[in-house]
């Protein structure tokens, strides 16, 4: 079954089901790498680079570290459940989280674990507390946040406990932003926060102002869904004003968007909203917008789910200037580099059910894409121009972001 993405003038061909190879702009057919030397077993999370050695979780609960240029294994170390988020290097330590509560810190040359920090529980009787975020490092504090509701401050070299922070519900974001002694993150209440990283204190919190009416409620089952309060008392489980993107700090302004697909903009010292952009095709139903935004241009660039767009809006004024509706259900953008930008698509089957996860890389002067692939269980990490990313073989791949053709050997 083929499934056709269209951005732009260019048109992109891919077998849903196995790879044929996408058909890249300028009849740039890129060449596949035949990836690491390892092999793993399980699912690969967001990879990172750092000192000519990638840094991988799985989802089989392995932290790995391997030899960019030999592709073997240096070390791999086992914790206690999936480790999928992307981990932090710095300092000669890798900062990572799982699914089993615990926040480790590793050594960078040797895996053996210098500390590791368990967060708090709450009564979740179905699972484990998850830390599902990459930790962020300043100053010699780590940061990050867990599903008990919490944000930490830890000492980076001791992993001794500083401050937590509890908000109004799970906090959720793939790294935490901090920038002049103030990190921002949303939350599944429906608050973007800032948080005065030195007092472990709110300095602020901005509303979403959104329009669906209703509540979230924890389910023993299920987790957090949100019960719509509308007049048929229909319940809508996706229909809900949580904030998960990872926001974007300027000299003046936060730009962040909900899970109702809405995109703000607040004044950065005081919270106070200074626009909202509202997507034309947006309704009563969840189009949801999480992970990433990316600005270039002053555009700020973001996706909605479930109504399938790409949407490029003024930073300035609110107002949109582009827009491109998927065929799948897109990610992102995310990782922006020299104008280049990458986003995810999840292709749906009939049934619904997930199909494939394609990867495209969008040029973002042309509104084009480069190139895309469909061998990846992850969304991918870039640095100096290379994407890196787990392919369904279970080894690491480099690709070079604007060609998309094999990366030999990738220099740091």
């Amino acid at each position: 079954m083929r499934k056709r993405l269209t951005i732009g003038s260019h048109m992109f061909i891919s077998l849903i089901g196995s790879f044929c190879g996408p058909l890249a702009a300028q009849d740039v057919s890129p060449d596949w790498s035949q990836g690491t030397e390892l092999r793993v077993a399980s699912r690969i999370g967001m990879p990172v680079l750092h000192d000519e050695v990638v840094y991988f979780g799985t989802e089989e609960g392995l932290v790995y570290a391997v030899n960019v240029d030999t592709g073997r294994e240096i070390w791999r170390f086992k914790t206690g459940g999936p480790a999928l988020p992307r981990p932090r290097v710095q300092d000669g330590t890798v900062y990572i989280g799982s699914q089993d509560g615990w926040l480790r810190a590793l050594d960078a040359s040797t895996g053996e674990l210098r500390w590791s920090f368990e967060a708090g529980n709450v009564d979740w009787p179905v699972r484990d507390i998850y830390i599902n975020g990459t930790p962020t490092v300043v100053d010699g504090v780590v940061y990050f946040s867990s599903e008990d509701f919490n944000v930490y401050a830890l000492d980076a070299r001791t992993g001794v406990e500083r401050w937590r922070l509890r908000l109004g519900e799970e906090p959720q974001a793939l790294e935490i932003p901090i920038v002049d002694g103030v990190a921002y993150i949303g939350a599944w209440d429906g608050f973007l926060y800032a948080i005065d990283v030195a007092k472990g204190e709110i300095s602020w919190r901005s509303d979403t102002d959104n329009d669906h009416i209703g509540r979230t409620v924890r389910d023993p089952v299920h987790g957090l869904r949100w019960i719509s309060d509308n007049p048929s008392g229909e319940t809508l489980s996706n229909q809900a004003p949580y904030v998960t993107v990872v926001p974007i700090v300027t000299g003046e302004a936060v730009f962040f968007s909900d899970w109702a697909g809405n995109l703000m903009a607040v004044d950065r010292a005081t919270g106070v909203q200074q626009w909202r952009f509202k997507p034309p095709t947006a309704n009563s139903r969840h189009v949801g917008s999480r992970s990433y935004i990316v600005m270039f241009d002053d555009v700020l660039f973001y996706s909605t789910l479930e109504d399938r767009h790409l949407y490029g809006v003024d930073a300035s004024t609110g107002q949109q200037v582009w827009q491109h509706e998927t065929e799948g259900m897109p990610h992102g953008p995310m990782y922006l580099e020299d104008g280049v930008a990458l986003f995810g698509e999840l292709i749906l089957n009939d049934e619904g059910q997930h199909s494939a996860f394609l990867a495209h890389a969008l040029d973002l002067r042309t509104r084009k894409v480069l190139w895309t692939t469909d061998d990846l269980t992850a969304f991918p990490f870039v640095t100096n121009g290379v994407v890196y990313y787990g392919g369904g073989d279970g080894a690491i791949h480099a690709r070079d972001l604007r060609s998309g053709r094999k990366v030999e050997r990738a220099e740091p």
